[in-house]
């Protein structure tokens, strides 16, 4: 037997198992890198006239941590009151007991003047690999201390492109493009480190983008306006 070769061939089997190992080790570490993580945070109570909470403005940050270019995407949010829910359940073992029904047919009062889930829905903007956008948007709800909890979440409507520019939405496998959103609560030290601070410049630049498209919209708004007080004035002289 040619030891030598036998130990040429060992080392190089060794050598092919390595490689394996770390590609499929790169493989796993992409795979866990690729997502888009987003948090909610800058939560703030609106009040009616009258003093009443009516709604709660937030804003969601998103991080793009994957090598796709994500063009759309439309998410449904929603917080559980865990509280009401007892409370509910609490009221139809009463009921159950004082009328003599089974649980399925017992009632709260609270249930039906209080949802015990509070949603909002968030319309994503174009997020290139590695960048970060913020969006703010706002839900009707009293309960702004809900949005403080752990949010469920739903992706719909996602259209993503690899660097070539092909659309990369994959409708099965862990990377389709829904399954790409991830996320992080205030719990998650992610939360404080995977996001970029953004700056005083940055800041009023989006300020001023918000501002400039409120003022193109009540632009539009006017001259729609305008244009309506015309056909009516034109339709009052034809009648003249």
């Amino acid at each position: 037997m040619n030891i030598s070769k036998t130990v040429l061939g060992l080392a190089a089997v060794i050598i092919a198992v390595a490689n394996i190992n770390s590609a499929r080790a790169a493989e796993a570490n992409n795979i866990k890198n690729s997502a888009i993580l987003f948090k909610i945070h800058d939560i703030v109570p609106v009040k009616s006239n009258e003093g009443e909470v009516v709604g709660c403005d937030y804003s969601a940050t998103f991080f793009n941590r994957s090598n796709l270019t994500i063009r759309s995407a439309s998410l449904d949010l929603s917080w559980k009151d865990n509280a009401i829910d007892e409370v509910i359940t609490q009221e139809k073992k009463e009921d159950s007991v004082k009328n003599n029904r089974n649980m399925g047919r017992a009632r709260s009062v609270t249930e039906r003047n209080t949802d015990k889930v509070i949603a909002g829905s968030l319309d994503v903007p174009t997020i290139k690999p590695v960048g970060q956008v913020t969006v703010k948007s706002r839900v009707n709800s009293d309960r702004c201390f809900l949005m403080l909890d752990n949010a469920q979440f739903q992706v719909k409507n996602c259209n993503a492109e690899n660097a070539q520019g092909q659309a990369a939405n994959r409708n099965r496998g862990d990377m389709a493009c829904g399954r790409l959103f991830k996320y992080v609560s205030a719990e998650d030290p992610q939360y404080y480190l995977e996001f970029k601070v953004v700056s005083v410049d940055e800041e009023k630049a989006e300020i001023e983008a918000a501002r400039n498209k409120q003022m193109s919209q009540t632009d539009e708004a006017y001259k729609k306006a305008l244009t309506a007080i015309d056909a009516t004035n034109t339709i009052i002289s034809g009648i003249k």
